[in-house]
């Protein structure tokens, strides 16, 4: 009781403290807000969602810009898109689109990011391109006269056209590693993964070779003193090879082996050749695409219980054809895809679904976000014969047989008030205050 007391008295203070400062802010002398950055400014939307956009970064070291909250009261629309290297790194592209006064302009700018740079190297980069990108447009401003442009000078570097040479042939390795384990009175878990993957990329060819191994394991223990034990390992390689014809056509190869408790397979390996179609070109991928993908091969089952079917060991010819279609453009995001497997020698085996995801900002402040899946499942011949138990299909120890399968997510966001998004203040962020944790990575 004293410690509840003692919270609510808090409680009052800090509320009459917040009800004081209230009018000591409205009484405050200067023409402008101290809150936002200069009236006279850019002003700039930030659309990224990549991996290295630190918004509060941006906002912090470039108070030359008057950042704004809704796309639409803003005179730049900065939409930032990435795509993975063969190094495995990531190449962004800066688009500046232009809106208001400068309806009708873009200006795109890019920067490639290594597999090894830190998070900090990654937001500075990134900082350094959305400068110059916006350089042109605030030098059209008022605060044109307080800006400056700095030039670092190249020591040492090697001639301009002097050929780069990898030692490494565009060869890139990774090797991975974990592990996690958590547990009270009645019930613990453990999950192990690991994984090697070595990739050569370049505009001709693009090779993955990975293999991965997952080891999943839960006990339970009941109030009748039984203990129950959930076991799940899968591990699996694959091999994909693609040559680069055109702008708009790719043709590939694919082997791949996998075992998985799950899906009752000891062995489960397929060998297909495969051609793609991009209508438009592959260079434009991150911002819009409608491919079609076609593959046939043949694929192999060694079964570790007897299937539904009878059949312990079996090899089925099997094609498969996806089409996709992505645009992200500044009103929002949207995408569908299409896909269909089927055996060749069973064409009433097979599967088909559709998948597709919205994201568009309506109007000023709102914003629609939809996506779903629905698929009709009709080559499940690796189901194990025999009923599953209450425990196995409550700790979804194998696949169980279905003839559907669907997904619905739905979301609605409509934000208003102040236009202006220009502040940073990380206090008290752990308490749902606002602000970011601090993460380092070598």
């Amino acid at each position: 009781m004293l410690i509840g007391r003692a919270l609510l008295r808090l409680a009052v203070l800090c509320c009459s403290l917040a009800a004081a400062g209230t009018p000591l802010r409205a009484q405050g002398s200067g023409p402008a807000a101290a809150d936002t950055a200069q009236n006279s400014a850019v002003r700039a939307y930030l659309d990224c969602h990549e991996w290295g956009c630190d918004r509060d970064y941006f906002v912090t070291e470039m108070k030359w810009v008057n950042w704004m909250r809704e796309r639409l009261d803003a005179e730049i629309h900065l939409l930032v898109t990435s795509e993975a290297t063969g190094s495995g790194g990531r190449r962004y592209a800066v688009t500046a689109i232009g809106q208001k006064q400068y309806t009708g302009r873009a200006d795109t700018l890019s920067w490639t990011a290594n597999s090894n740079d830190s998070d900090d190297t990654r937001r500075k980069g990134l900082l350094r391109v959305i400068s110059q990108v916006l350089l042109p447009y605030a030098a059209k401003t008022p605060l044109a006269s307080q800006l400056n442009v700095s030039f670092a000078a190249p020591t040492g570097a090697a001639p301009a056209n002097a050929a780069a040479r990898d030692k490494w042939n565009f060869w890139t390795y990774s090797i991975s590693a974990n592990g996690f384990a958590n547990g009270e009175k009645r019930q613990s878990s453990g999950n192990y993964y690991s994984s090697i993957d070595a990739n050569r990329t370049t505009e001709a060819w693009k090779i993955r070779l990975s293999g991965n191994f997952n080891y999943d394991q839960s006990k339970y223990s009941f109030s009748d003193g039984t203990t129950y034990t959930s076991l799940q390992r899968s591990f699996g390689l694959n091999a994909l090879t693609v040559k680069s014809v055109n702008a708009h056509w790719s043709v590939g190869a694919r082997a791949n082996a996998e075992r998985s408790d799950y899906f009752n397979t000891d062995l489960d390996a397929t060998v297909s050749g495969a051609v793609e179609w991009d209508y438009y070109p592959y260079k434009d991928f991150t911002r819009r695409k409608f491919t079609v993908l076609y593959s046939l091969g043949a694929q192999h089952y060694r079964y570790r219980e007897t299937s539904i079917y009878d059949k312990d060991t079996e090899t089925r010819p099997v094609h498969s054809l996806s089409v996709g279609i992505a645009r992200r453009q500044p009103w929002g995001s949207a995408n569908v895809s299409i896909n269909g497997s089927q055996y060749l020698n069973a064409l009433k085996y097979y599967n088909a679904g559709v998948h597709g995801g919205v994201d568009v900002r309506v109007g000023k402040g709102f914003s629609v976000n939809l996506s779903g899946s629905v698929s009709r499942v009709r080559d499940q011949l690796y189901l194990p014969r025999g009923e599953a138990s209450d425990e196995e299909v409550i700790a979804r120890q194998q696949a169980l047989s279905t003839n559907f399968r669907y997904f619905v997510f739905a979301g609605l966001r409509y934000q208003f008030g102040s236009i202006f998004n220009s502040v940073v203040n990380p206090r008290f962020g752990s308490m749902g205050g606002g602000g970011q944790t601090i993460s380092m990575s070598f």
